[in-house]
Formats: C-alpha cells, structure tokens, sequence
C-alpha cells in the first residue's frame, strides 16, 4: 500500500502553479495511481489544464481535490518549495496543505478499502483552475453536467475537530472613479479627484463591514462552533474571529489612479474583494453602493452567494469518523474562504470540507502538512469509505 506522506510528496514535487494552470503532470501521476489500485478514469483536457474523473460515475459519493496550486518564490522557504522533502514530522513544499496532502488521504484511504474488500459507489475529481478563477475546473464540470453527486467530500484544509458546511459568498467590484483634472495646487479647496473619491468610497466600506445581519439558528450555531478555531489559529479575540465570519469583509486588491504627481486626478480604478455572510441579501449591497457612488462606474466581476450545508449522512459518517480517531466530539463549521464546494452545493448536493493541513501555512512560504495529520485524516476517509462501502 502506498504510504500517504510519500504520494503527498511526490504530488508536491510536480509543479501546478495557477497561473498558469497547468495540471497534465499531476492529473498524469494520479490517473497512473488509480490505475494501479484498479480504478478506471478518464481524463478530460483543455490545452495543459486536465481533470481527472471516474469513467463510469454513480453520482452517490464524490470524493474531490484541486491539483493547481499558487506559486511560490523560492525567497526565504527553508527548503525549495517544489521539493517534497520529507522530515520527521511534515511534508515540505507548495500545495502540502493546499490541497495535495488531501488528494493523497483520500487517495490512500480508497485503495486501503479497497484492499480489504470493500468496493464504496463512489467517484473522484481531481480537478483544475480552483486556485485561479479559471473555466475549465469544478464549475465548468458541473455546468456541463459531467458530475451530480448526491453528497462529496473534498480534502481541503480544516480544523481537526471541525468538518466545514458552509462558506461565505463572494462579491468582486471593479469601480472606475472620475473626477475634474486640475492643477494640483487648487487641492483640495478647489478639485474633484477620483482618488479621493476611492478613499471616501473605502471609508464607507467601513460602514458596511460593521453592519449586522439575521441568521437562522444553524448559521450563528456554526459560526459560534468555528469562532474558537479561527481566533487560535490567527491569534485575535473571538469577538474578532466572530466579525470575519458574520460580517461584510473587504480588501481593496487594486488600486490605480492619476495621471501626474501635479494634476488633480481624473480616473481612479479600483478592484475590491468581498466575502459575504449568510442574511446579506447581495443585490441590495450592490445597490447601496451604487447609490453611495452615483458618479462612478460599478461593474460586478464575480457574485456568489454564501453556501451551507444542512447536514445529512455524510456529515454524520465524517463526524463518527473524527471521533474514532481522535477521541473527541466533532462539531459543524463555516469558514470565510471559498473553494469548489460553493459550485456542488448548487446541484443541491450535501458537501462537506474536511482534510489536512496546517492552516496557518495557508500559501505561505514554508508550506508544510504533518504526517500525522495525513495519517489522521486517511483514517477519517477509510471509516466513511467503509461505511458507504458496508451500506
């Protein structure tokens, strides 16, 4: 049987930084793996972007990893990030924890049941294009119709005691402001500048991000299940975790604007990120900031509502499998991130993230996974396999 940290390192080892997005190298090392452990798959391509997929899907249980990484810098890691190396305790290098330590768990756990008798109705989908907002990866399989699962499980990165149900949504705004070029030595008593404007636009985002909104009782029970969590992981209050997952967030990615150091600016663009709680009705947030901006040029990138699944059976298999392995109760949670699971939960299917990882390593520099995480997790998945596979 293959040892999970070494499938993780040898993951790790071929590079698929997004962007560019390639994944042929990796989806070839993992078609290659399934086969080995009799799995038949099929590979579908887009130039260099591929995914890989079971060849006869049942659409009971998915089991779900992305391949395609962020890049990394060589600057400062203690290690190439590309090395794979291995140590005592974790696995180093560029998508260790994102995500190709859960491809390996789910992986290694399939061929240990597998091996002991057990054939689970499940698929797989190792995909492209999640790290990069790309079209050929989860979302593009599911518009196509190629995947309707039932429930799926996808290895991302979670607390250890805590499967992931839901994820805040995702506004993205590109806003072009326009002021009245001048001479700059008439500022700010005389002038309309389009940076300004950004900067007074960006003091409203204040404004909305202390808004409140209702939540059913599920909502503010997991919110109040990962507060905990996520203030020991970044190291800020509770209260300040709780306003990360209930709150309007925003990041002004992009700024640019001006035209010379002497002139009043006339254009000032602006591309600002937002991950939305659940109760924020996202078409109304739009409008106020249009009606805050009248003057300015609102274009909407990208608009996802907030995701969460009510849970059902593979919730309660994760969960029972959590607690065999780590002795301890396991409870519900949400993060403030995305990933793939926001696409299968519009075909109405029960999606639960749960996986290994050190989630301060998150594309950081050092990015590791420890083995014992992997190990853990593999052992979560067996029992869920088992249990399908029983059923």
């Amino acid at each position: 049987m293959m040892d999970v940290a070494r499938l993780c390192s040898e993951l790790v080892k071929i590079r698929s930084e997004n962007p560019p997005g390639y994944t042929d190298e990796v989806i070839s090392c993992l078609q290659e793996f399934c086969s080995h452990i009799g799995i038949e798959t099929q590979v579908l391509k887009k130039g260099r972007k591929h995914n890989l997929l079971s060849k006869n899907i049942q659409n009971t249980l998915l089991l779900c990893g992305h391949v395609d990484v962020v890049p990394a810098l060589p600057d400062d890691w203690t290690y190439p990030p590309y090395s794979g190396r291995i140590d005592d305790t974790v696995v180093h290098g560029r998508g260790s924890t994102d995500m190709k330590g859960g491809c390996a768990a789910l992986l290694c756990a399939l061929e240990k049941v597998l091996n002991d008798g057990i054939e689970p109705p499940v698929d797989i989908a190792f995909v492209c294009d999640e790290e990069g907002n790309g079209d050929f990866g989860m979302e593009y399989l599911v518009q196509k119709g190629y995947l309707r699962p039932q429930t799926c499980l996808i290895a991302e990165p979670t607390p250890v005691l805590s499967p992931v149900i839901g994820e805040k949504g995702i506004v993205r705004l590109h806003i072009t402001f326009t002021g009245d070029a001048g001479h700059s030595s008439l500022h700010p008593v005389v002038g309309n500048s389009a940076i300004m404007q950004a900067c007074s636009f960006l003091e409203y985002c204040k404004e909305i991000h202390a808004m409140t909104w209702s939540q059913d009782p599920l909502v503010s029970e997991v919110i109040n299940n990962t507060t905990n969590s996520l203030s020991s992981l970044l190291s800020i209050s509770q209260e300040e975790a709780a306003e990360i997952l209930s709150r309007v967030s925003y990041n002004p990615g992009h700024i640019s604007g001006g035209e010379r150091i002497n002139v009043i600016a006339q254009r000032c663009e602006l591309d600002l990120d937002m991950r939305i709680p659940w109760g924020c009705d996202i078409p109304r947030l739009i409008e106020m900031i249009e009606s805050y901006i009248p003057h300015s040029s609102v274009d909407v990138l990208e608009r996802v509502a907030p995701t969460l699944s009510r849970p059902g059976r593979l919730y309660d298999l994760v969960c029972a499998g959590i607690e065999s392995v780590h002795g301890e109760k396991a409870m519900p949670g949400v993060t403030q991130a995305a990933s793939d699971a926001r696409h299968l939960r519009e075909t109405g299917a029960e999606v639960i993230n749960y996986g290994p990882g050190d989630l301060s390593l998150l594309h950081a520099i050092n990015e590791n996974v420890p083995i014992r995480m992997l190990n853990q997790c593999m052992d979560v998945y067996v029992h869920v396999l088992s249990s399908f596979g029983s059923a």
